[in-house]
């Protein structure tokens, strides 16, 4: 797909996923639009109107989200689900009065039912059972967003694609303690640790984590597979590659050079017990993998929170 020319809007633009799309569009050569929170609150369906109208966007990738990790998550349901389910439905309904002829949402693998019938979840399965509590009514907002895009697309034609992304690290990630993703989180505790790492659950629970400049090739590519016609809707983008919290921690550690003691405190919350994805449609469908191993893109984010802390004087 030729970007250049193509008039495009990226919501949460100077966030974290978003600003790595952003990014990625500027390698493609496009010129997109990067809002944030300063330029419209999309929780007020006016503003966002007014911004989207303004822009007028052919293609739009919406990023913007309230969110943070599981703590934040479990501390914080009302913002999570109520702040969320305002934020999509006010985008797309304005991407679609603003003449948008593809919309993207960024979604998340936390759609998924908490215990799944099959692993790694297919997307014919994302609707048959209840997220996971800690994160249930921010799940449901994707749901929600999924399922209303069906609707733009059959009713008014609004090309829609929803990448369903494992979970995300790297370069950019929150820092702030309460607002870290879970490898942000560890990779942070881990440097500060001086004799022993506690690491949250039990260990044993298992995640897919997928490096962040990668999901936004992997969304990129989902906006030029809807652009040229094929019908994405929600599609699964990670790495398919499932690995337990004490295996990431470990691997978390050699990255940082921490030679301490690892423990888990299980007085503290797993989260869904597995999370792995199939990506077998992303593969075939969109003839696109996800390139960075896990060990080179936590050397690659360790490298980059070093940078911050020296940045910082810390």
């Amino acid at each position: 797909m030729d970007w250049s020319g193509v008039v495009t809007l990226v919501t949460g633009g100077r966030g974290f996923l978003g600003g790595h799309v952003v990014a990625a569009l500027r390698r493609r050569g496009a010129q997109p639009f990067a809002v944030g929170s300063a330029e419209a609150d999309l929780t007020d369906r006016a503003a966002t109107e007014a911004l989207f109208a303004r822009v007028r966007p052919q293609v739009v990738i919406h990023c913007a989200v309230q969110g943070g990790g599981i703590g934040w998550m479990r501390e914080h349901p009302v913002e999570s689900g109520r702040d969320n389910a305002l934020i999509n439905v006010h985008a797309m309904d304005a991407a679609w009065r603003a003449g948008a002829r593809v919309f993207v949402g960024a979604g998340s693998a936390c759609a998924y039912p908490r215990i799944p019938a099959t692993i790694p979840f297919p997307e014919s399965e994302v609707w048959d059972g209840r997220p996971e509590p800690t994160n249930d009514t921010y799940a449901q907002t994707k749901r929600l967003m999924m399922s209303l895009g069906e609707a733009y697309q059959q009713q008014h034609g609004m090309r829609c694609a929803f990448p369903m992304l494992a979970n995300l690290y790297g370069p950019g990630d929150h820092i702030e303690p309460e607002r870290a993703h879970v490898v942000a989180a560890l990779m942070q505790r881990t440097l500060a640790a001086p004799e022993e790492l506690w690491v949250w659950g039990t260990g044993r629970a298992t995640r897919e984590h997928m490096y962040v400049e990668d999901a936004a090739d992997g969304v990129l590519r989902c906006a030029e597979a809807a652009a040229d016609g094929v019908d994405v809707g929600a599609i699964n983008v990670g790495t398919g590659v499932e690995v337990t919290v004490s295996e990431l921690a470990h691997e978390i550690a050699r990255a940082c050079g921490y030679g301490g003691t690892i423990r888990f405190d299980t007085t503290k919350p797993d989260g869904q017990p597995r999370k792995c994805l199939d990506v077998s449609r992303m593969t075939t469908e969109l003839g696109w993998t996800a390139p960075t191993s896990l060990a080179d893109g936590l050397d690659q984010t360790v490298a980059w929170y070093r940078q911050v802390l020296a940045e910082r004087g810390g």
